[in-house]
């Protein structure tokens, strides 16, 4: 039995795992309820204005 195997406080993943069946059902098992996936990412939006093509990303981008 896995929760038999794993120690409180015990890393069951490493980090920056790709998250698949597998790996959720061993989170489930253990009794993990809520994970950190990761941080927000900064995001910087530039917007180049020139009057001659239309901005039509800036809307859908912010």
């Amino acid at each position: 039995d896995i929760v038999d195997d794993v120690q409180m406080g015990e890393f069951v993943l490493q980090k920056n795992v790709h998250l698949g069946s597998a790996e959720l059902r061993l989170l489930a098992i253990v009794g993990l309820q809520a994970i950190h996936l990761c941080d927000q990412p900064d995001v910087v939006v530039l917007s180049n204005d020139s009057g001659k093509i239309r901005d039509s990303n800036k809307s859908i981008c912010i």
